[in-house]
């Protein structure tokens, strides 16, 4: 008896947790790079998604993934795929998708690599760990439009999360702001460390375009208009 007890679903980071906040109720999710599949484990069990397609590259990941599931009760409602993007996943089986804890130009390959997204009852909730301005930039020119977008702290890190929808809207002329800060409004949480982050990598590339002789006067503006705009970092 004792080896049939349903354990509890781990306690997200604050991270995953974002990422799990943006998935819509009752939807069947794609979890791309799941690790451990810690986020479609702990919707299943919460009762916010019905089903869930757990992807991950390696075996090892996806295994340790399949165990948690099982341990947790919510297996028979999980479909696992050892495979690269999204590449093992059917259109139908999923209508929210997540990738996270990734580059933000491998997050934009696999979109590409999956033309079945382009349709707009699909919804992607996406967490890059670096180049968040390139993959908002790739979207814009696939058509994808961020509809929402947080900054989150884990473990001492600032990151963004975005909810991004397909219009069919291509558009390669974004604002400098709009690619540096996405839908992080000022005001909203931890928005000005965000910010900080973001002036911080402004400052060093200003730095190398005067050393090259480029012009930096673009990138000089929106430094102030970053500061006018979200403040210094808030206590948090």
């Amino acid at each position: 008896m004792e080896q049939n007890r349903i354990e509890r679903a781990p306690t997200l980071g604050a991270r995953l947790q974002k990422c799990a906040d943006f998935v819509r109720e009752g939807k069947k999710l794609a979890d791309i790079g799941t690790d451990h599949g810690y986020v479609p484990v702990c919707l299943l069990q919460s009762g916010k998604i019905p089903f869930a397609v757990a992807v991950d590259v390696h075996k090892g990941p996806l295994e340790s993934a399949m165990n948690n599931a099982s341990r947790c009760g919510v297996a028979d409602k999980m479909h696992f795929v050892c495979g690269d993007g999204l590449h093992g996943v059917l259109p139908d089986e999923a209508e929210d998708i997540v990738i996270a804890g990734m580059g933000g130009e491998l997050i934009l390959r696999i979109i590409s690599e999956a033309p079945w997204l382009c349709a707009m009852d699909k919804h992607l909730v996406l967490q890059p760990m670096t180049t968040a301005m390139q993959l908002r930039e790739g979207l814009a020119a696939l058509g994808f439009t961020i509809d929402r977008e947080e900054a989150v702290v884990d473990s001492d890190k600032i990151y963004s999360v975005m909810s991004v929808y397909y219009t069919d809207q291509k558009r390669d002329n974004l604002k400098l702001i709009d690619l540096y800060m996405g839908q992080i409004k000022p005001g909203s949480p931890f928005s000005a460390r965000y910010a900080k982050s973001v002036r911080h990598n402004i400052e060093n590339k200003i730095k190398g375009m005067r050393h090259g002789g480029a012009d930096s006067s673009a990138l000089e503006i929106l430094l102030q208009m970053l500061l006018d705009l979200y403040g210094e970092e808030e206590n948090a």
